[in-house]
């Protein structure tokens, strides 16, 4: 029997990393490949602007690297391979879904609110379209 491939995408808070204190308890170490999924938003915009953001670019995805770490410390043991992409978060979290075959997404629920939580949130954009699995941690 072949593992179970696992999405983790996390974004830095500490309700996306409750994601991995879930996972442990109900996934052996050796019956799970987790991926870590960090995804640096890309901001569309209606004005084409010429500007310097490499360093943006380079702050974000550095974040992105400290993240993973930690989270891949976490599940010392486990298979783990970390994965930082660029896109829309929720799209991109439902491509990588498809493209890697993965057989369950495991994610935080949602911490928008107010006004914000009327155009839907990460979390309910992923549930609602995706073509695997996911739970959502509380």
């Amino acid at each position: 029997m072949s593992n179970l491939k696992i999405l983790v995408p996390l974004d830095g808070s500490e309700k996306s990393m409750d994601s991995l204190n879930w996972l442990k308890r109900y996934f052996k170490k050796e019956n799970a490949d987790v991926t870590l999924l960090y995804v640096a938003q890309v901001i569309y915009t209606s004005q084409l602007v010429l500007l310097n953001t490499q360093s943006e670019h380079d702050v974000v995805y550095n974040d992105g690297e400290r993240l993973l770490k930690k989270a891949s410390k976490e599940l010392d043991g486990y298979k783990v391979k970390e994965s930082i992409i660029h896109g829309s978060i929720a799209d991109s979290i439902l491509q990588e879904a498809v493209d890697g075959s993965y057989d369950l997404i495991v994610m935080a629920k949602s911490s928008v609110k107010g006004f914000s939580r009327i155009f839907g949130s990460v979390t309910t954009k992923v549930v609602r379209d995706s073509e695997v699995a996911v739970i959502v941690i509380p």
